[in-house]
């Protein structure tokens, strides 16, 4: 893992079990965790995973941005980078464009599909193992669908 990947990492956990109100907040639990880090580089981090900073009762708070419009351009995104889908009746691999198999692996696994038991990602090949492999094949074709972009 390279240090952006372990710092980006590092942040999507921070976030999701803190309530992080300010950028330099992050920093200094970042700085905890043993990751250095300038506040220029974690604004580009947070830019890059689509974290937002939002307004809530209790203050604002960071969060990853999950609205129906971003939802939908990441998965026109993910379609796109989806080369091939093939499976043995036990295992879907799924090519994709050369760096983007943890893109789109990731998005797998946040996908909430109920037959999607876990993913894992290489460079440009991703591994998803099924909860039921009597229903693979409609995986299969609702991972394909991903590649339907154009709604017109």
């Amino acid at each position: 893992m390279t240090p952006r990947e372990r710092r980006r990492s590092l942040i999507k956990r921070i976030i999701h079990e803190n309530r992080i109100g300010s950028q330099e907040e992050l920093v200094r639990l970042l700085a905890m965790h043993g990751v250095q880090c300038t506040q220029a580089t974690l604004s580009r981090d947070l830019r890059d995973m689509n974290v937002v900073r939002r307004t809530t009762a209790a203050g604002p708070v960071y969060q990853a941005d999950r609205s129906p419009a971003y939802l939908e351009a990441l998965r026109r995104v993910v379609g796109m980078e989806i080369q091939n889908v093939r499976h043995n009746g036990s295992l879907l691999v799924i090519r994709t464009l050369a760096g983007r198999a943890e893109g789109v692996a990731a998005f797998l696994d946040g996908w909430g599909h109920g037959n999607i038991l876990g993913t894992v990602a290489g460079d440009d090949t991703v591994f998803v193992a099924p909860c039921d492999t009597s229903k693979i094949d409609a995986l299969a074709d609702e991972i394909r669908g991903l590649e339907i972009a154009d709604p017109t």
